[in-house]
């Protein structure tokens, strides 16, 4: 069930001239030769306006793609919930939550058993490759094809490789297909895959495993290392909304953070957490083009690279932080090598890459209040009258619609919920507004996320913006439709793309239509995105 390496003296040199125009209001062309590796790079909770914020300070791959890319700058999720996999599913299969299934990273299912906690790869029929006791993982759950599905379905030899240090990520990007797809195990600190994808680990991976990420994930303490000057982008270092709440600045100590250092597999899960997975996913990614033969004939092949340390980061320290400055000027660099290996290897103007991330992210609460700004963080208080209002809405027993009604009633009253919807406001009719759509993307009738109790009761509610409904104190979260959420970075890259900037309206369902127009695979008839160059 492995793929096998291409040989890159296969198939025969075959240059296609491209004319690529945008189809919006900017009209830049674009040339080049038809690539023939197809690579896709989402950052897990790049928030798009955090690239512009810190522009002065790249000078590695971040800094070739706002240079050198086709940049959108008003790209944006058009789905009501952000979250790691509805994000990396509307990126690759070009169609909404609703569509896809992938509501969330998990949501409570309704079977005929009734409602069941379902994480988004779960799957009961595998295991994961060498560590049976881990949870199945497989793209089962996906109910799109995506991007790598339709590059193998354009030539059966086209090969698909996607890492991440999160299951969900990788194999959500692979689609549906049954290539190479590898994640890393927080406690083992190595790549794995599961029995839906391979039999048995390649000897690469093995070696792999045994000798890169040892010395990848052996590094105890996290540097800051980024220019005095540039430290003025962030807010200060030293907050104690942050972090632990006691480690809250640099350098950041394996032994001084973890409570107990020698317990088996705990260097690994601090790394885990820290900068290094991103390393990581770039070095095995440049492995498997040695080793495969990725972009070594004419037949496409596809590449799919999810950087979650953004997301780590953000979560515990903000976006504004000085940690995730420091954690994006290492996703530079990281970046930045891979693209001159690609270069290399696979020859510049050969391959193509879409840069854009999975969802944003609130801004801590307590620093947009530092700030004279809106932005609070929920309190026990506001929860327990949250759940009390789901608690007598299954104590009535009237009519179910009247019932529903009644609770969304209750629901808006509450001075921290913005809106709240019954199933049939939620999809019939033209939405009431902007935010009706959003959450109509991100429903399935079978799959509820949100939590509060919601499955079965008809209603759907969002918060009040920059509210933040974790009640604990420490770093932010995401899942609004607000923008900050949903606005992201959307870059074109290398074969058949000229550098070029438009500030029309986006979205990131467009990414994988576009890819795929740019590599000249069929493109589905019935997406929700459209491909952005002609």
């Amino acid at each position: 069930m492995t793929a096998t390496a291409k040989s890159p003296l296969l198939g025969f040199s075959l240059a296609l001239t491209l004319v690529l125009v945008p189809l919006l209001g900017c009209r830049e062309e674009s040339q080049g030769e038809r690539p023939t590796l197809v690579v896709l790079v989402v950052v897990d909770q790049l928030r798009g306006d955090l690239l512009e914020r810190y522009d002065s300070e790249f000078a590695g791959g971040i800094r070739r793609l706002l240079d050198k890319g086709f940049r959108f700058t008003n790209a944006t999720h058009d789905h009501g919930k952000a979250s790691t996999a509805a994000g990396h599913a509307a990126i690759a299969t070009g169609v909404y939550p609703s569509r896809s299934g992938m509501v969330g990273s998990d949501w409570l299912e309704n079977t005929p058993n009734g409602w069941r906690s379902v994480h988004a790869a779960e799957d009961t029929l595998t295991h994961v490759l060498g560590l049976p006791a881990l949870p199945g993982r497989s793209p089962r759950n996906l109910l799109r094809e995506g991007l790598a599905d339709w590059i193998v379905a354009t030539d059966s030899s086209a090969l698909v490789f996607s890492a991440s240090r999160k299951s969900q990520a990788a194999i959500i990007l692979a689609g549906k297909t049954v290539g190479q797809v590898y994640w890393i195990t927080e406690n083992e600190g190595r790549f794995a895959t599961s029995t839906f994808y391979a039999d048995a680990y390649p000897a690469w991976i093995d070696r792999f495993n045994r000798e890169a990420m040892p010395r990848i994930f052996g590094d105890s303490v996290w540097e800051q290392t980024m220019p005095a000057n540039a430290r003025s982008l962030t807010r200060r270092d030293t907050v104690e909304y942050e972090g632990d709440g006691v480690h809250t600045f640099f350098p950041h100590r394996f032994h001084e953070e973890v409570r107990d250092p020698d317990r088996p597999g705990a260097q690994n899960r601090w790394a885990y957490r820290q900068i290094y997975p991103d390393a990581a996913v770039a070095e095995i990614a440049m492995e498997a083009v040695r080793v495969l033969g990725l972009g070594r004939d004419d037949v496409p092949d596809f590449l799919a690279l999810s950087f979650s340390q953004t997301d780590a980061v953000g979560s515990t320290y903000g976006p504004l932080s000085r940690e995730q400055l420091q954690n994006l000027l290492h996703l530079d660099r990281v970046l930045g090598d891979l693209m001159t290996f690609l270069d290399q290897t696979v020859g510049d103007g050969r391959w193509v890459m879409a840069f854009t991330a999975d969802h944003g992210v609130l801004t801590v609460p307590e620093y947009l209040q530092e700030e004279g700004l809106d932005g609070s963080r929920a309190t026990q208080e506001q929860l327990s009258v949250l759940r009390g209002t789901f608690d007598a809405f299954r104590e009535d027993e009237g009519e179910p619609v009247e019932v529903a009604e009644s609770l969304a009633d209750s629901l808006r009253k509450l001075p921290f919920v913005a809106d709240a919807l019954t199933l049939p406001e939620l999809t019939s009719g033209p939405p009431a507004d902007s935010f009706v759509a959003l959450m109509r993307n991100s429903h399935h009738p079978d799959r509820w996320i949100g939590g509060w109790g919601s499955q079965g009761s008809g209603v759907v509610f969002r918060f009040i913006e920059s509210f933040l409904s974790d009640p604990s104190s420490l770093g932010t979260a995401y899942g609004s439709p607000y923008h900050y959420d949903r606005h992201v970075p959307m870059i074109f890259f290398g074969g058949g793309v000229q550098s070029g900037v438009c500030e029309d309206p986006v979205r990131t369902v467009d990414v994988a239509p576009t890819l795929a127009r740019l590599a000249g695979i069929a493109i589905p008839t019935d997406l929700d995105g459209r491909a952005l160059f002609q």
